[in-house]
């Protein structure tokens, strides 16, 4: 029961009604597929942030050092982006 607290999160559910809705659009309102991908755009930066605040106030409390591999893993992530994002662009 522990584990599934633990994978089952508001932002896992969030996601997870965000791809079904995501297919829905996809089917029936095709032309509206990019406003739908730019309206959740600011959604999960806010629960990114929310869940920072989070992190950092559990690791000042139990002396952890969680945020500061959420911010280690978010920045690789910009860097292969950004590294993929130049070798798409470049012909």
């Amino acid at each position: 029961m522990d584990t599934i607290k633990k994978h089952i999160t508001p932002a896992f559910i969030t996601i997870f009604i965000w791809g079904i809705g995501l297919l829905l659009v996809n089917e029936y309102y095709y032309e509206y597929l990019r406003y739908y991908q730019y309206i959740f755009i600011p959604i999960m930066i806010s629960f990114m942030i929310f869940n920072l605040v989070k992190q950092r106030r559990e690791d000042k409390v139990d002396g952890t050092q969680n945020f500061k591999f959420s911010i280690y893993n978010i920045l690789v992530t910009l860097f292969i982006m950004g590294v993929l994002f130049f070798l798409i662009n470049s012909n």
